[in-house]
């Protein structure tokens, strides 16, 4: 039987420029607001309320959005400990990812290991590379729905077949009794443009906790 190496991986994304959002974003529209017999200042303070709540509802959320955020930093950990932190320009550090997942998934012994990586980081990397021209390998493309087996995800791991029964790293780590994670990545771009040493201190944390909870789950699957 083939031991595999696995190698946890995980992305941190942040929010475009205000200004490409809003120009991205689609229009507000006035006619949605609902006035009623508001004089017109009411009503304009009313429309003026619901503009701005439609914008920071797209704000608020655009890390999470491929089309308003993105790539920040990617990291990779090997089983012997030896990590590999992408972050700066947002094109090379995608293509870097594609070209050593591909390198290594063509080696046919190792596994890329993340957590919520089917349904958030490979997806996000996809839709990043298609919006900025990067070539995606036809290896590491999914087929119709399904991403190739090279890709583990703890969390699919834990839904066992229930795709509604969600749960966090942290919690996941903590009910297994292994050590949780360190912070949350919601701040990570504050904490990248302010403190870029503590912003990658922190995604290699996530890496050791995600390489840690793998060792423990993954052998009872062989």
């Amino acid at each position: 039987m083939k031991e595999f190496e696995q190698v946890a991986f995980d992305i941190e994304t942040g929010g475009l420029p205000a200004e490409t959002i809003e120009a991205i974003a689609p229009p507000f529209k006035e006619s949605s607001v609902k006035v009623g017999n508001l004089g017109l200042e009411k009503s304009l303070e009313k429309i003026t309320q619901a503009r701005e709540k439609h914008l920071a509802t797209i704000h608020d959320k655009a890390a999470l959005n491929a089309e308003y955020g993105l790539v920040l930093a990617i990291g990779m950990l090997h089983e012997n400990g030896t990590s590999t932190l992408l972050h700066g320009d947002e094109s090379n550090i995608i293509a870097e990812f594609w070209a050593r997942a591909l390198a290594d998934s063509r080696q046919g012994l190792v596994q890329y290991v993340g957590f919520n990586c089917l349904a958030f980081d490979l997806p996000f990397l996809f839709r990043r590379s298609l919006l900025l021209g990067l070539e995606i390998p036809r290896e590491l493309r999914p087929e119709k729905r399904y991403w190739p087996n090279f890709f583990i995800d703890l969390m699919d791991i834990w839904k066992a077949g229930n795709y509604r029964d969600m749960i966090g790293l942290d919690r996941f780590c903590k009910a297994a009794g292994l050590p949780g994670k360190s912070g949350d990545g919601a701040h990570f771009q504050e904490q990248y443009e302010t403190n870029q040493e503590e912003a990658l201190a922190y995604l290699e944390n996530d890496l050791a906790v995600t390489m840690g909870l793998a060792k423990k789950v993954l052998p009872l699957l062989p």
